[in-house]
């Protein structure tokens, strides 16, 4: 045999003996085990500011490393303000071997295996001097007796205002070994059906001018949201972050039902963006200047969030194009059963409250032409009001206000509107006249109604519609109506022939899908045509009386008689009426008609 190899075997016999000897010599060194779990006890209980149990049956072991095994129980812990308790039958704490043969205790790691972790309703944040938030965070970062903590299959339980929710599956690795206080912790969890994973990372706290503050980097990952913080903590005024954050919602409306929001599907918030620098004071997490995009519309401002059992969104948002297509084309159900809906379930901000000043360089909405404008949107407790401060209309402009009551089962709406200096052909098309008018318009609306629903809304709008327009013309043949001997039935719209205007104005209300106007009047540049009449939006039908003067005033329904001047009517389908005199007898009936140029003129 080799010398070498004879050496290489009494060094193994050596090192057998030695950890033979170490089995039998570290019971004695550290005591027994009810001893030994005595001191983790105490030591944990000092760390945490409660008790400490670790229950049986406990058994202890010394090689390949020294550990206790049993169940673990923390209660009462102060300086863990969130806990209430902890509980796992299945523990293991395993010890520092080097500190223990200095005569110290230090816990290298501790294992939990189906923990379930039960947080308190409202933590005290108040408990003596040397129970401050600096404190705890001190003593937790920097006092702390132990290393790593693992945990395997836990459940956290968490009461909120409806129950208490439960986090299922943790699976997290927590270190704090680098004794100068740092801390980093990742793994995943199950909330909500949906899988998280985390990272959490918290540099060694130092003092400064403001207090105790930390490095923090958080980043948060799951289908419904992504997020990552980088910043700084301060503890002098309570928790505060500052730092840079981003967030990626592939569907917004998705993550608020994962959030317990119970909004409908619907063809708006889909995916939402944000970063920006970003400052949490304990009740309010705060984006100024930040870098918004929702539905393919980008902004920047200033945007706030204060969670809670109704969440708040405040803040200033300027858009350079602002597409109103998803929301509209949400807020017009065309199915039966989602016009049947329960008007308040399909209301976005019913569930929250929210103060939001928009402005947009471009505003673009469905088959109408929108440009530039601003408005603001307000919502407490189930009252909604929007306020449109001026929002330029095909050319013209509009001005407005629109509130919803939704604080009731019956929802109640309303309505208040001006145009100015619109275009009247080119703001027609979108409300499906067919009827070439044009002139530059104005318009004045007060509506309100009364439904449970979007049908019972739309069908119970009533109020009052004022309408004037200028420079324009209407496409009716007055001239050829009034110049003529033989009646003329059966006319529809004059599309080459029509009537010239100065000054047109109408007083209506609107019932429902029919607006009645009783007073209307369109001076032309030799008479003026006055009258009445009814036009019905759902059926798409018309019934006018009009009374052609060379100088008479506006005239109402009540003061027509067989001695005013000639009337025409116009009826029928809105797009192909009958226009005709309706003063005269229809052709072969009565005596003779004389020329009525001798005692008219002409409109046109």
């Amino acid at each position: 045999m080799k010398p070498r190899q004879i050496s290489w075997k009494w060094l193994l016999l050596g090192l057998a003996v030695v950890l033979l000897l170490g089995i039998a010599i570290l019971p004695r060194q550290f005591g027994d085990s009810s001893r030994l779990a005595t001191r983790v006890t105490e030591a944990l209980s000092a760390w945490t500011g409660g008790e400490v149990k670790l229950t049986g049956p406990l058994s202890v072991r010394y090689f390949p490393d020294v550990a206790l095994k049993g169940g673990f129980e923390l209660t009462n812990a102060s300086r863990l303000p969130l806990v209430k308790s902890i509980t796992a039958t299945n523990a293991k704490i395993s010890l520092d071997l080097a500190a223990l043969l200095m005569g110290r205790l230090r816990i290298d790691a501790m294992r939990l295996n189906g923990p379930e972790i039960v947080l308190k309703d409202a933590p005290s944040l108040v408990m003596g001097p040397d129970q401050t938030l600096q404190a705890r965070v001190a003593n937790l970062l920097g006092g702390a007796p132990i290393g790593v903590v693992r945990v395997s299959d836990g459940t956290i339980r968490m009461p909120t205002a409806s129950g208490t929710e439960v986090i299922e599956k943790i699976d997290a690795r927590l270190d704090a070994s680098s004794g100068n206080g740092s801390v980093s912790s990742f793994g995943t969890f199950m909330l909500r059906g949906e899988k998280v994973g985390f990272s959490l990372k918290l540099g060694a706290p130092s003092e400064t001018d403001d207090g105790l503050t930390l490095p923090i980097g958080l980043t948060f990952t799951s289908m419904p949201l992504t997020a990552k913080v980088k910043g700084t903590a301060s503890l002098a005024n309570g928790l505060q972050l500052d730092g840079a954050v981003q967030a990626d919602m592939p569907n917004a409306r998705r993550f608020l039902q994962w959030a317990g929001i119970p909004l409908p599907e619907g063809t708006s918030l889909q995916r939402l963006t944000a970063s920006g620098v970003a400052h949490w004071n304990g009740t309010t997490l705060t984006l100024d200047d930040g870098a918004f995009s929702l539905d393919g519309n980008a902004a920047v401002g200033l945007l706030a969030l204060t969670p809670g059992e109704r969440p708040r969104i405040e803040g200033t948002l300027d858009f350079d194009r602002l597409a109103l297509d998803p929301y509209l084309a949400s807020g017009t159900p065309t199915e039966p059963e989602a016009a049947q809906a329960k008007f308040a379930d399909q209301a976005i901000l019913k569930h929250f409250d929210a103060d939001l000043r928009v402005s947009a360089a471009d505003i673009t909405a469905p088959a109408i032409r929108l440009g530039q404008g601003g408005f603001t949107i307000s919502a407490k407790g189930g009252a909604i009001a929007s306020e449109v401060g001026e929002l330029e209309l095909c050319g013209g402009s509009a001005t407005g206000r629109i509130g919803l009551d939704l604080r009731e089962e019956v929802a109640k709406a309303s309505l208040t509107a001006s145009l100015f200096d619109v275009p009247v052909d080119g703001c027609l098309a979108p409300l499906a006249l067919d009827v070439s008018i044009n002139g530059i318009g104005g318009a004045k609306a007060e509506l309100a109604a009364e439904g449970r629903n979007y049908e019972e809304l739309v069908r119970g709008l009533g109020g009052s519609l004022k309408f004037d327009a200028r420079s324009g013309a209407v496409p009716v043949d007055f001239a050829r109506l009034l110049g003529t001997v033989t009646p003329l039935d059966g006319d529809g719209w004059s599309r080459n022939s029509a009537t010239l205007f100065d000054q047109l104005k109408a007083d209506c209300r609107l019932d429902g899908a029919h607006i009645w106007c009783e007073v209307f009047s369109m001076q032309t540049r030799r008479g003026l045509i006055s009258g009445s009449g009814d036009v019905d939006l759902r059926q798409q039908t018309l019934d006018w009386n009009l009374f052609v003067a060379s100088n008479a005033q506006p005239l109402k329904a009540s003061q027509l008689s067989i001695d005013i001047p000639p009337r025409i009517s116009i009826s029928g389908s809105l797009s192909r009426p009958t226009i005709r005199r309706a003063d005269r007898p229809t052709l072969g009936e009565g005596s003779a008609q004389t020329d009525p140029a001798a005692s008219q003129v002409s409109p046109r």
